[in-house]
């Protein structure tokens, strides 16, 4: 699990390939040697990013920066609070799961 800076998601990051299919098959069919640099640059600037933002500012969830922002986001947990069997937020109110963790699994199904 990884901690987005920018927008705060929590969850597993996304492989991110920049430009475009369409540019780079026009590349190839118009210009051969434009469509080889084209595809080698997006083939190197692969990244992970954030599934949400598409940010590469993330780190990992066992980090003091992610551990700080989690605890300044996060409201304070009480009595009547759980936490989520996923992904570790506290969850207000009952259940088992967070509200994110529960659509991430339905949209899996």
């Amino acid at each position: 699990m990884k901690h987005c800076l920018d927008c705060g998601f929590v969850g597993q990051p996304q492989q991110y390939t920049p430009g475009s299919d369409h540019w780079e098959v026009r590349l190839w069919y118009l210009l051969v040697v434009p469509g080889v640099l084209y595809s080698l640059w997006r083939k190197s600037a692969r990244y992970s990013g954030c599934a949400r933002c598409k940010s590469v500012h993330i780190v990992s969830m066992d980090t003091p920066i992610a551990q700080a922002a989690l605890r300044r986001l996060s409201p304070t947990p009480s009595a009547q609070s759980w936490v989520c069997m996923s992904c570790g937020k506290p969850i207000f109110g009952g259940g088992h799961y967070c509200a994110n963790c529960v659509t991430s699994a339905s949209r899996a199904s």
